[in-house]
């Protein structure tokens, strides 16, 4: 530290002999100025400037403790922020408490920022943890462009409602607040039942901990100009309803998320409506269930991680997925997705219905059952036994059975077993003619062939192994024709040489 003032070098003095109790500077006409000096030096002592990060000064606070030596119990630090300018030094002030282990409580930046628990503070008031305000009235919005402001938060009894706890927190109870209450992202959390006459939310309904109920005129509602017998509806760019840990459960009503996304990560149930999200995505932790309506969401996904139900609706997403975790039953209806694909760890169902996915996949972990049509424009994936048409028998270990004919364009059949070229090689053991006479006369049919008990028995033919075992047959039948062939060659020329014989032997 340079160029202390003649105070300082007194007060180190005072500090350092111990001898006094109490320091008193009395100055009389005058403005006490306190300054510690700092600058950085050259190695010929020349005055240099100081720079960003460097410390300008440290306060310690110190006692005298049992060791014998002085502790500092709290100290107060300034350090330089950026670099300095003609008439401008930048800095921040730090307050240090925390005995031997001097930690940063409070620090003040160069533009008045203060934070307390972080010493970076992103606005006028950082507070990087828990704040207890112990006065009973919250003031907010004080000359401010909403409004002339007014008391926001005020701690009360419960003013005679039914149900509430003797303590409650009054939101704009009084009306003095001209700029209301705004709720925005991540919006109103309520841990337990909400009730209230009338609730706007801009954005989003959350209960952490217990259930969004709807009771009807008394219930909660959205529009407060013609409340409504019990319905959820958010309005605006970012409507969700999130039940973090909670149930969406309307009796009578309908789930409408207009703009926003229908959330729960437990049950989401309609028993006489439908849960619906026209832009959004309906979604479900566990189970999502319209049993007389239909789930719906027109521009989004559909998603549950265990069941998704309509016993007598639709479960529909046409720009988006269906997809759940376990079962997706549509009983009277259809499972549809028109852009994306149809997905489940377990079973698809639609009794009476269809499963469609014209421009997606359609994928079930296990039974795949439509009682209707199965459309699918992109890929079907079947993990267990596929059944298309009336299958009387039990198709065994098979995974497609099909109960009547096939046509197709093309069929290709991949073998496991090599390709019977083996019967051109000179290595091969061809069956003469009378074996295969001896082996037609005592068995009934050709050797390396499944007898017609055989097919019987096994209930059916292996199209791929059956057409090996045909190729290799007539593979060998071309053999036995090259060696006729060539036999006749032989006899023709015998032939030949003994009608030339005879004739010369006549002449």
């Amino acid at each position: 530290m340079k160029n202390l003032r003649p105070l300082i070098l007194a007060l180190c003095a005072f500090v350092l002999c111990g001898s006094m109790q109490s320091l008193f500077a009395q100055f009389a006409g005058q403005v006490v100025n306190l300054s510690l000096d700092r600058y950085n030096s050259t190695p010929s002592g020349e005055k240099e400037t100081v720079h960003d990060g460097d410390n300008l000064a440290v306060i310690h606070f110190r006692g005298w403790t049992p060791a014998a030596t002085y502790q500092t119990g709290a100290s107060i630090g300034v350090d330089v922020t950026d670099e300095p300018a003609p008439g401008y030094l930048p800095a921040k002030m730090t307050f240090y408490t925390g005995g031997m282990n001097q930690l940063p409580r409070m620090t003040i930046l160069e533009n008045g920022w203060i934070g307390i628990g972080t010493t970076t503070p992103q606005d006028l008031l950082d507070i990087n943890g828990n704040t207890i305000i112990r006065g009973a009235n919250v003031w907010f919005g004080l000359n401010s462009n909403f409004g002339d402001g007014g008391l926001a938060f005020r701690h009360q009894a419960d003013n005679g409602f039914d149900g509430f706890p003797t303590d409650v927190l009054g939101i704009n109870s009084t009306g003095e607040f001209e700029g209301g209450v705004y709720i925005g992202c991540p919006g109103l959390r309520v841990c337990g039942t909400l009730e209230a006459e009338c609730i706007k939310a801009i954005r989003h309904l959350s209960a952490n901990e217990g259930n969004i109920v709807a009771f009807g005129d008394s219930g909660m509602t959205i529009d407060c100009e013609e409340p409504g017998e019990g319905d959820f509806i958010a309005y605006g760019n970012n409507g969700d309803f999130i039940a973090h840990h909670g149930h969406f459960i309307a009796n009578e009503g309908d789930f409408q998320a207009l703009q926003g996304n229908v959330v729960a990560n437990q049950d989401v149930t309609a028993e006489n409506g439908n849960v619906a999200a026209p832009n959004g995505n309906v979604s479900a932790g566990i189970d999502l269930i319209a049993q007389t309506g239909n789930v719906h969401a027109l521009q989004g996904n559909v998603v549950a991680n265990q069941d998704v139900t309509a016993e007598n609706g639709n479960v529909a997403a046409p720009n988006g997925n269906v997809s759940a975790g376990i079962d997706l039953i549509a009983q009277t209806g259809n499972v549809h997705a028109q852009q994306g694909n149809v997905v489940a760890n377990q079973d698809v169902t639609a009794e009476n219905g269809n499963v469609a996915a014209p421009n997606g996949n359609v994928s079930a972990g296990q039974d795949l059952n439509a009682g209707g049509q199965l459309n699918v424009s992109g890929d079907a994936l079947i993990g267990g036994v596929a059944r298309i048409g009336n299958i009387t028998g039990d198709p065994g270990t098979h995974t497609l059975a099909v109960g009547g004919s096939i046509i197709a364009t093309e069929v290709k059949v991949a073998l496991q077993d090599d390709w019977p070229d083996y019967v051109f090689k000179q290595s091969y053991s061809l069956p003469t003619l009378a074996e295969i006479k001896r082996h037609i006369e005592t068995k009934g049919h050709l050797p390396g062939l499944p007898s017609a008990r055989e097919v019987s028995e096994a209930g059916g033919i292996e199209l791929g192994e059956q057409q090996r075992l045909l190729t290799q047959k007539v593979e060998e039948l071309y053999l036995h024709i090259i060696q006729l062939n060539e036999r006749v060659e032989v006899l023709e020329k015998e032939n030949e040489a003994l009608r030339e014989a005879l004739k010369r032997a006549g002449q």
